[in-house]
């Protein structure tokens, strides 16, 4: 048993290090032991805890956020049965096993290393990352939704920690792997918006090949291609369905944006239907006063099979 429990430990790892790699983080460090430094605090059972395992670490210049590290310590648990079906419990356990890990993490020799490979930084910041992962492919992935309400997992000193589940990963890797085999002359990159926080020029990049951690669970997945003809693209796919209002606002989002740089803009939804939602499109375009724009406007499922094309 405890064989065939590692050897889904690895599959589920593997499977998030072909993802790191897809979204940019495929430099992390792998399979690291960390000291516990608070064995009492930390322990398993009876026992002080001695050490932490991190399945990976990656470090990266925010694009967010002006002269910021983030470390990302990043904890994988897959499992071949589907998600329970109450699972506030085996969700709380993955979640402060990996809170208690950053809280060590902290102050560990592993963190001053990655620092100091970087340079004009004012800002650290340590953020964990939870890979829960099911192979069972029924049901919508969705576990985020039904953990929202957990309480008891603010007794340890931990900066922020993202969920990601099986629709959260779907989503992404289904958006890039539509753009990648419609757009296969295009380079793909995730577009960084303006927040308020990354305002210095020097510094500042309007996309690249690093996701921020930021967008790992996001319903909204901003990116921008260059295309072969020196043209850009600006493309924003979301998790929600296809609605009129919501792509009213997201059409005004992408017209704010892409005035500076973007030859047309692409929306992507998972379940856009030409024959059903064309009139929809054409109706929302006709709100808007800048024909110039709404004519670059497509719309188009990331789930696209024959019953299914873009809007062009």
């Amino acid at each position: 048993m405890g064989e065939w429990s590692r050897r889904i430990g690895e599959i589920g790892e593997e499977i998030v290090r072909e993802f790191l790699e897809l979204i940019g983080w495929g430099d992390s460090q792998r399979n690291l032991t960390l000291p516990c430094m608070k064995g009492q605090r930390h322990k398993n059972g009876e026992r002080p805890r001695t050490t932490h395992g991190i399945d990976y670490l990656f470090s990266y210049e925010s694009q967010l956020s002006n002269r910021t590290l983030d470390h990302l310590v990043i904890s994988v648990k897959y499992t071949l049965d589907p998600y329970p079906k109450n699972p506030n419990s085996k969700f709380k356990e993955h979640f402060l096993d990996l809170a208690k890990t950053m809280e060590c993490f902290k102050g560990s020799e592993i963190r001053q290393s990655s620092s100091s490979q970087f340079s004009g930084i004012d800002n650290a910041r340590e953020i964990g990352v939870l890979f829960w992962l099911s192979n069972d492919a029924s049901g919508t992935g969705d576990i985020l939704q039904r953990v929202a309400g957990v309480r008891g997992i603010e007794d340890y000193k931990y900066n922020s920690i993202y969920v990601v589940d099986n629709k959260c990963i779907s989503f992404i890797y289904d958006v890039i792997k539509y753009l990648s085999s419609n757009k296969p002359n295009s380079e793909i990159e995730f577009f960084y918006p303006n927040t308020g926080k990354n305002y210095n020029p020097i510094n500042k990049q309007s996309s690249g090949k690093i996701l921020p951690v930021e967008f790992v669970n996001s319903g909204v997945l901003p990116l921008k291609l260059s295309n072969k003809d020196d043209s850009k693209t600006f493309v924003v796919a979301v998790t929600d369905d296809f609605q009129q209002d919501h792509l009213k606002r997201l059409m005004g989002l992408s017209y704010e944006i892409t005035s500076n740089f973007a030859k047309d803009t692409l929306i992507l939804f998972p379940n856009y239907d030409r024959i059903q939602h064309e009139n929809q499109v054409n109706e929302a375009k006709s709100s808007f006063r800048d024909k110039k724009f709404t004519e670059t406007v497509r719309v188009s499922s990331y789930r696209t099979d024959f019953r299914n094309t873009s809007n062009e």
